[in-house]
């Protein structure tokens, strides 16, 4: 299974791609790619992206002799989508996700692998995964959450807007619709880089434009009240969680304005976990401008040697 667009810049293509298949019968696109014998990471992405974005981080850890594993969530990428239309996000549950890490993990194209040394963890990747860590689903040796979506960042306006919208959607059997603000059939990188909360780096988030363009089966835009819902309700579960019992870091920009970077700090607090933060960077840490891209890593590099991995 290759590619579906070309790469972007800084990427390498996966050596195996492949199907798997959940427990409730979704399917899912998976990817490997083969490093070394450093160990295997398992690379976990955000919400909207899928694997042909993730082969930028993919090919740092590959550079460092890691063999990586990811695959497109439920609902996005080109794994089957759950909703109509098809562009909008959506999941029933939010813990649905953590079927999706079960089928990747128990596959065998994964499971020769052995152990995963390192869960590197995106965005909504970062609140699937430390939930999965949480319920005891995966069990790496240590992790890096890249700027995980434990809250997210918005008015205290708009946070009420959102709540009442859900609480009258679930009372009136609407909660499978969309919101009811926003252009909701839009990709969000189709506005444009000026004043992009995403990357500062053009020709990366360029690519991300063409590539959603040539196939527009990559494209996900608003997700519906449920998933906001289900969202919301897991990120103050995962509040409420103590201390893990592996070495733990996060990292982000102090230009993120997708997540809610108070959330972040309290759970560094929380976890007793390292906090690394990218002057200048935005959302997308590690698909940030090269040399933003390259100050996050030479901290995860410094991580990963203090704790053997």
């Amino acid at each position: 299974m290759m590619p579906a667009v070309d790469l972007p810049p800084g990427a390498i293509p996966w050596d195996d791609g492949f199907e798997v298949v959940t427990s409730d019968g979704k399917t899912l696109r998976a990817a490997i790619w083969e490093g070394e014998a450093r160990g295997t990471v398992l690379l976990l992405s955000g919400r909207t992206e899928f694997l042909e974005k993730m082969a930028v981080p993919a090919a740092a850890l590959v550079s460092r002799g890691f063999t990586v594993v990811s695959f497109d969530w439920r609902g996005q990428g080109l794994s089957e989508r759950l909703a109509e239309p098809p562009i909008m996000g959506h999941v029933e549950k939010f813990t649905d996700y953590h079927l999706d890490l079960k089928a990747l993990l128990s596959a065998p194209q994964v499971a020769r692998l052995g152990d995963i040394s390192l869960m590197l963890a995106h965005s909504m990747g970062g609140a699937i995964g430390l939930g999965a860590l949480h319920r005891g689903i995966v069990k790496p040796r240590a992790v890096v959450f890249s700027a995980p979506m434990l809250g997210f960042e918005m008015s205290e306006t708009l946070r009420i807007a959102g709540y009442v919208t859900t609480k009258i959607a679930g009372l009136l059997g609407k909660l499978d619709k969309r919101p009811p603000f926003g252009d909701v059939d839009k990709p969000y990188v189709f506005e444009g880089y000026e004043g992009n909360v995403l990357t500062s780096d053009r020709e990366i988030f360029d690519w991300m434009v063409k590539a959603l363009k040539e196939e527009p089966r990559l494209q996900l835009a608003m997700p519906s009240i449920r998933w906001l819902d289900e969202a919301t309700d897991e990120m103050e579960w995962l509040a409420q969680q103590e201390k893990l019992d592996i070495p733990v870091a996060f990292v982000d920009g102090t230009e993120e304005a997708v997540v809610d970077r108070n959330a972040i700090a309290a759970a560094v607090k929380r976890l007793d976990a390292e906090m690394f933060s990218i002057e200048g960077a935005r959302h997308e840490v590690l698909i940030e401008s090269e040399p933003l891209r390259n100050r996050a890593w030479a901290l995860i590099d410094d991580f990963l040697e203090r704790n053997g991995i």
